[in-house]
């Protein structure tokens, strides 16, 4: 046997392969073949994990004004890198305002939301640890499901991927709280 077959290297690839990932992913593609578009927005895959759950997914998201999912929790963790526009984070309840350059960290188990706070397009790098979110969101996707405020049909699919539905859209809490107001 060479020393390149016996390497501990090629054993470990060997013993846990990869998905196939491509040398350059451009602006505006996704390695999904098109974006995955649901609760009204898009999401660019820029790294999947297939089928199986691997490392990390990476992906980028666009989020319209004023957007973003319901409260929700899971068993891994998120990592979001700012690219463009402001984002209102809340962390276990608290909030936290996120401009481009800032990373903010979502620890498994946290309950967390997010929303774009600009009357703009915003987009933000997430990366997902394990990964294979991409795949959750393709269900979503699937399903057709456009209403980040449809707890319903969220909470249908969310327990598959370790994902648990905690509460409303900050969008909607706040739209609750001016109409109590």
């Amino acid at each position: 046997m060479s020393s390149v077959e016996s390497s501990p290297t090629l054993r470990a690839q060997q013993a846990f392969p990869t998905p196939l990932i491509p040398p350059l992913v451009r602006a505006g593609e996704s390695v999904t073949g098109s974006p995955i578009r649901f609760i009204g927005k898009e999401t660019f895959v820029k790294l999947a994990t297939g089928e199986a759950t691997g490392p990390i997914s990476v992906l980028e998201d666009v989020s319209p004004p004023h957007h973003g999912p319901p409260l929700h929790s899971h068993d891994f963790e998120e990592f979001f890198y700012i690219l463009t526009g402001e984002f209102l984070f809340e962390l276990d309840g608290v909030p936290i305002q996120a401009q481009p350059g800032d990373f903010v960290h979502a620890p498994a188990g946290i309950p967390h939301v997010f929303q774009n706070t600009t009357d703009h397009n915003a987009k933000m790098l997430i990366i997902v640890r394990p990964g294979g979110i991409e795949n959750y969101f393709a269900e979503l996707a699937a399903c057709s499901i456009a209403d980040p405020g449809n707890m319903a049909a969220l909470n249908a699919i969310a327990p598959r991927y370790g994902i648990t539905i905690l509460g409303p859209p900050i969008a909607a809490r706040q739209h609750s709280r001016a109409l109590t107001a």
